[in-house]
């Protein structure tokens, strides 16, 4: 069992072209797996054609950023060729069919023989509907299969066709590949709590309306001032909500990191739902902590494949990487060393999301924000 992986950091749609093709023509491929940069410019436009006309199943998305093991690509396409045939699921307009996923999965299920060591789920970041989603795709495989993904999109956080289909390319969509491959998935970010416990009384969706009934933005500032020191008139939010994640309480170890990304009002507007009478927590960290954060995720990831893949392939494993946007803002010029030690000196292939899919055989699935999720793919 092998996986092909083609590299193309021009961004160009011919090239594009070009490396579909290749794996078209390959008896090899039967499945395909497209990220590509927002950079590129894919659109509609000069997408769908390519992939309506694909005679192998596609899914994927576009995504701020894409990473090998040394680099952080603006420009683009990794196709990822895969020996197993994947039919994907593709889900439109989430928004509004929530009420339907049920619905949707028990069709597809029923209609569909799925042997599902892991699953990839692309989700276009900015839908307001993605823990439902989350919710019943769990509870239809629960803890039988790894998870692992995340939320596609722009950088600037607006509405763009940012998932790969076999319909074109779509917007507020999500698309899954059930897929036979065995792989180990860790999840881990280093953020610690830095305030009380916060009790999140209003919310709609991913935005917060208020924290003990008090405006959610004025107890956000207040922990803020009180934890660094500075008067309220000196904190901007666009200048410190990088360093400040929300946590919130969950049962398993790691706190559920949730990214407030701008404000509305008074409320904070999160990349991801934040659910009313949870328990949060204002988060901090540095840089050293973060990195032991993804130290700790492919730890677990390699000790959670090693208990999966029960024959040794001569292959190395591929390391699928998936890490926020904003976790990478905050790295800086240090993020070149997050890529090594989640690469571990293995070939790695991944993307900066809005928001990072995973879980690991043992854990619920979560939409995550400011985490290092790393899968390890057998080849």
């Amino acid at each position: 069992m092998a996986i092909k992986i083609n590299i193309d950091k021009s961004g160009n749609i011919s090239n594009f072209s070009l490396m579909l093709n290749t794996f078209e023509q390959d008896p090899d491929v039967r499945s395909i797996m497209i990220l590509a940069c927002e950079g590129n410019g894919f659109n509609p436009g000069n997408c769908d054609q390519l992939l309506k006309s694909c005679k192998k199943p596609v899914f994927g998305g576009i995504f701020p950023f894409l990473l090998t093991e040394t680099e952080k690509l603006s420009k683009g396409t990794i196709l990822v060729g895969l020996t197993q045939e994947v039919n994907p699921l593709i889900i439109q307009d989430i928004n509004t069919s929530s009420q339907n996923f049920d619905n949707i999965f028990d069709d597809f299920l029923s209609e569909n023989e799925l042997e599902s060591n892991t699953i990839f789920l692309f989700v276009d970041g900015m839908s307001r509907t993605i823990a439902p989603l989350l919710d019943v795709a769990f509870n239809h495989h629960g803890l039988r299969s790894n998870y692992i993904g995340g939320g596609a999109g722009s950088a600037e956080f607006k509405p763009i066709p940012c998932i790969f289909t076999s319909r074109g390319l779509l917007m507020d969509a999500a698309i899954l590949g059930f897929t036979p491959l065995k792989s180990g998935v860790g999840v881990a970010h280093g953020w610690n709590p830095v305030s009380r416990t916060l009790k999140v009384t209003e919310a709609d969706h991913n935005s917060v309306i208020s924290f003990d009934w008090k405006p959610a933005l004025q107890i956000y500032r207040e922990i803020i001032g009180e934890v660094s020191g500075k008067s309220e008139s000196e904190i901007k939010f666009e200048e410190v909500a990088d360093s400040y994640p929300l946590g919130i309480l969950k049962v398993a170890d790691e706190l559920l990191v949730r990214d407030p990304v701008k404000t509305t009002g008074t409320s904070l507007n999160c990349l991801g739902e934040m659910p009313a009478n949870a328990f949060v927590y204002v988060l901090s960290g540095n840089v050293d902590t973060l990195l032991s954060g993804t130290s700790r995720s492919r730890e677990n990831a390699l000790k959670a494949f090693q208990s999966a893949a029960s024959v040794q392939s001569e292959r190395e494993p591929i390391t699928f990487f998936i890490d926020c946007i904003t976790r990478a803002g905050f790295l800086k010029d240090r993020f070149q060393e997050e890529l090594s030690i989640a690469s571990g000196g293995s070939t790695m292939i991944g993307a900066l999301s809005l928001g990072e899919i995973a879980n690991s055989k043992n854990d619920y699935l979560e939409f995550y924000n400011k985490t290092s999720v790393i899968g390890i793919l057998e080849n």
